[in-house]
């Protein structure tokens, strides 16, 4: 029972893996559900036995991208013995590194445009939030967060949108230390706190080790 249940397990995350490599090669859009079977050497309908449909299948390729990438903040966070680096990289990495990954972009591109990937991407938001801020001994009621969480995704896809429409012709630094501040501010944390965490925040995103880490976990 247990080498069933693995070898499904294993087969689910290879379909996860092969997804996602696709969604960011060619685009969501372009991704068939039998291109994901071949490379994935299953038959036709077998996916099914695994995911309803193409969508829950962006849903679970979006969230194995961005555990990856907490992987990588969380260590930063530890390192630096800085809860908040987790959340200010985070914010740093999904605002900058979209412009400088065309298949990246197109995945979120993606994303935005599908509202069950979008809900599903702020409720992780929600819940990595909660977490940060019982680390940090801060209380908000479940609303209070949820309601920041979207002023902050509002924010970010506003000026995400602005820089590429050029309407915004601020660098990629300017644009995510802003909304590091917006968000932290949200959230009550001080003026001071939050300079420290930018700088931190800079620091970190331009060490040459941690761009290279970043790379492998963004390369398809």
């Amino acid at each position: 029972m247990k080498t069933r249940k693995a070898n499904r397990e294993a087969v689910r995350n290879k379909i996860i893996k092969i997804s996602r490599r696709l969604f960011l090669e060619q685009g969501y859009e372009n991704t068939t559900v039998r291109q994901i079977l071949k490379q994935a050497g299953l038959s036709t309908g077998s996916l099914y036995h695994f995911f309803k449909n193409k969508e829950e299948i962006l849903l679970f390729a979006l969230k194995d991208a961005l555990l990856e990438i907490s992987s990588l903040t969380d260590s930063m966070a530890v390192k630096y013995n800085e809860p908040l680096l987790r959340y200010a990289l985070g914010i740093a990495i999904g605002t900058s590194e979209i412009f400088k990954y065309k298949p990246l972009f197109n995945f979120y591109n993606a994303i935005y445009k599908n509202e069950s990937a979008e809900n599903f991407m702020i409720s992780l938001k929600v819940s990595r939030m909660k977490n940060l801020l019982n680390d940090l001994n801060l209380h908000f009621t479940d609303n209070e967060i949820h309601a920041r969480i979207l002023a902050i995704h509002g924010a970010t896809r506003a000026l995400t949108l602005a820089k590429i429409n050029k309407q915004l012709s601020a660098n990629l630094s300017d644009i995510y230390s802003l909304i590091i501040r917006i968000a932290l501010s949200e959230f009550n944390i001080p003026k001071k706190k939050i300079e420290k965490i930018l700088k931190l925040t800079t620091k970190v995103m331009h060490a040459e080790t941690f761009s290279r880490d970043l790379a492998e976990k963004l390369k398809p």
